[in-house]
């Protein structure tokens, strides 16, 4: 079986056990029985949704790379119905197709589903110019601007009933505006 997705990385392309991955190569695990998740597993984890990976591996400004892979070999599918991601797989084969620049993970991102937006504010961090990016995309989503809002402006009573997140949302990208 052939599974598309996206693994996370250190900015010097390791992963979290300080293991080297390059672009265009391939890294097997030799797995006798098979693969298994988790920090002691065996295998290489990724996840086929872009909004997923920073989930399991959280982003502190510039300091993480993000690939497009294909896994193959056996594989193990992990579904973390708690949160409602479904998409995490460990393989014993993956293939490190191109590594993606932060404007191609914001413009995926940036059209994608409703769901994977959500999920992808809650566990990224943007920085100034992309928080007014997302805000001017989805300024008439109540949803996505509360999102935006709680999760990238900090403003925690968003949730709140009285609050006006459109007001606020406008409010934002007029002072964005104005200091362009």
């Amino acid at each position: 079986m052939v599974i598309k997705g996206y693994k996370a990385f250190n900015k010097d392309k390791t992963n979290r056990y300080g293991s080297p991955f390059e672009e265009g190569c391939t890294y097997t695990y030799n797995v006798d029985e098979k693969v298994k998740f988790g920090n002691f597993g065996v295998g290489f984890h990724f996840c086929t949704e872009l909004a997923d990976v920073f989930r399991y591996f959280p982003n502190d400004d510039d300091d993480v790379l993000v690939a497009k892979v294909t896994g193959t070999g056996k594989y193990e599918k992990y579904d973390d119905e708690y949160y409602g991601y479904y998409d995490m797989y460990v393989v014993s084969s993956i293939t490190i197709d191109r590594f993606l620049t932060r404007e191609e993970i914001i413009n995926h991102i940036l059209n994608d589903s409703e769901f994977n937006v959500k999920k992808f504010l809650a566990t990224f961090r943007l920085n100034e110019k992309e928080k007014l990016l997302f805000l001017k995309k989805f300024v008439n989503n109540y949803d996505i601007c509360r999102f935006i809002l709680y999760f990238q402006f900090g403003f925690k009573s968003v949730f709140e009933k009285n609050i006006d997140s459109y007001e606020i949302s406008r409010r934002l990208l007029k002072n964005g505006q104005d200091n362009n």
